[in-house]
């Protein structure tokens, strides 16, 4: 039996230029009490495809500011990896 998981999108103001903002979105990794930082920086680099400096960066912004942009991409490439992120057990969501 297959489970599905629901993804958040938010809408949020963002910088992206209008014909950017066609394209591109983000998504959004938020802190959590749960998670390891290892595990984080893990996910980060295996999902997200960020060096180990990259991925400890944004652990850190996430856990000091409560959020942290962790991957830009089309719609489809942000679905697919806050799906992955989220089946890791992260709080993840798509701004639009």
């Amino acid at each position: 039996m297959s489970t599905r998981r629901k993804i958040d999108v938010l809408i949020e103001e963002d910088t992206l230029s209008e014909e950017e903002n066609i394209y591109f979105r983000k998504v959004i990794l938020y802190n959590d009490s749960v998670n390891e930082f290892s595990h984080v920086e893990m996910c980060l680099m295996k999902i997200c495809f960020k060096n180990k400096k990259e991925a400890k960066m944004i652990a850190i912004e996430a856990h000091n500011h409560g959020k942290a942009v962790c991957f830009i991409g089309s719609l489809e490439e942000c679905e697919t990896v806050s799906e992955k992120l989220s089946n890791e057990g992260l709080t993840v969501s798509i701004q639009i």
